[in-house]
């Protein structure tokens, strides 16, 4: 560790974490480290997002080759007082700021991990936080504020209204977005004055296999896929929903393929249809996005939205939520998909790309490209190094 060090702070870090503000980060370190890059981890013991129990051993690992420094996380104070002020944010009633801070305050906090920032600024270049909206990186940026950049991974939800976040993004010396229109909302919120630029994340053409996929976990014929989380915010009780109701509606021999971690319920008379794999390894991602007829992503919180970008370099084309301005963004921009809104247009598009495999075939095409053309990490790096050299240089770094 020298001067030059720059070191990433996430809340969670680790292969087997799932999260996209999780893996963006996970794998722009170690593009820039097997570019030279002087790169280290600054984290908690967490594994669980709910609960953020220590589940990691205190103290210093590698993982692939980055070293990775773990700190415990306090016991969550999820008290009455706690409760009653995260539903009036989440009801968008008014929230003093005092009480704001004693909210964000309770929402993952690791006091040995400040303490480090606090002995230890002077060790390093710089210090890259991620995501906003956590008390590790409310306390870290205050801590280092001269030093703190983030990646906020940013989307239109009760927080993000939140005086404590405009100052956070205001303190920060620089801010590091996923996408045109996360930055958008944030200069919307926050003042058009925010330094920054658009970084994303680089993606490389990699090589899969869909009939292993399919051999593994005994998938045959037509299947959508899904990847992530399992949650109310993630829209997935709405996809398995929806599709249930599809099946219904219309008899059609397709399945449901999830992937990911959290709990799904899964209604008896369907679960020859809805497959739970459960969290799965990279090659077998890999080859669930050859496998796959498309993969839908219901989620209307996105700030990048990783999985439908892997998803197209396989020509897998997508099916997302119309609210969702990111994926939105990305389906007007390469062509790669359709989106739906309610249950109508939700059959409605099914359909559509069931029946049409050489339509279905061209969008994955153009969505290929227009990642290939749009994130390559040659272009990511040079946006990243540019924030670091100069956060007051505004503009989108010329990702789409």
């Amino acid at each position: 560790m020298s001067g030059d060090t720059i070191a990433f702070v996430p809340c969670r870090y680790g292969t087997e974490v799932v999260g996209g503000a999780e893996t963006l980060t996970r794998l722009l370190v170690e593009e820039l480290d097997a570019r030279g890059w002087p790169v280290e981890i600054l984290t908690t013991c967490a594994l669980d997002p709910y609960s953020w129990t220590n589940h990691f051993p205190e103290g210093v690992e590698t993982i692939h080759g980055i070293t990775v420094r773990r700190f415990p996380t306090e016991s969550r104070k999820y008290t009455r007082k706690v409760f009653k002020t995260e539903q009036r944010i989440l009801a968008g009633k008014r929230v003093s700021p005092a009480k704001q801070d004693f909210w964000i305050r309770n929402v993952v906090t690791s006091n040995a991990l400040r303490e480090y920032l606090t002995w230890h600024k002077e060790d390093y270049r710089a210090f890259v936080f991620a995501p906003y909206l956590f008390g590790t990186t409310y306390q870290g940026v205050h801590t280092v504020p001269d030093r703190a950049f983030i990646i906020p991974c940013l989307h239109e939800e009760p927080y993000a209204h939140l005086q404590v976040f405009k100052e956070l993004m205001r303190a920060a010396k620089g801010l590091m977005f996923n996408s045109v229109p996360e930055m958008e909302l944030a200069r919307r919120l926050y003042g058009d004055d925010l330094p920054g630029r658009v970084v994303g994340m680089g993606f490389s053409p990699y090589v899969a296999n869909g009939d292993r996929f399919r051999y593994k976990y005994s998938i045959e014929g037509d299947f959508v896929l899904y990847c992530g989380r399992r949650e109310i915010a993630k829209n997935t009780p709405m996809l398995l929903r929806y599709f249930c109701n599809f099946l219904e509606n219309t008899g059609r021999e397709v399945s449901l393929v999830l992937t990911g971690a959290g709990r799904i319920e899964i209604p008896f008379s369907f679960r020859n249809r809805v497959i739970d794999v459960g969290f799965v390894d990279e090659r077998d991602l890999r080859d669930a996005y050859s496998a796959a007829t498309l993969i839908c992503h219901p989620s209307t919180k996105e700030s990048f939205s990783i999985m439908i970008l892997e998803a197209w370099l396989a020509g897998l084309p997508c099916l997302i939520h119309r609210d969702c301005a990111v994926t939105r963004h990305h389906v007007e921009a390469s062509g790669g998909g359709l989106w739906f809104y309610d249950y109508p247009t939700f059959h409605e598009a099914m359909e559509f790309m069931l029946d049409h495999p050489e339509v279905r075939r061209e969008m994955g095409e153009r969505g290929r490209d227009y990642v290939l053309g749009s994130y390559s990490w040659d272009e990511v790096v040079k946006n990243f190094a540019a924030v670091l050299e100069d956060p007051l240089t505004l503009g989108t770094g010329g990702v789409a």
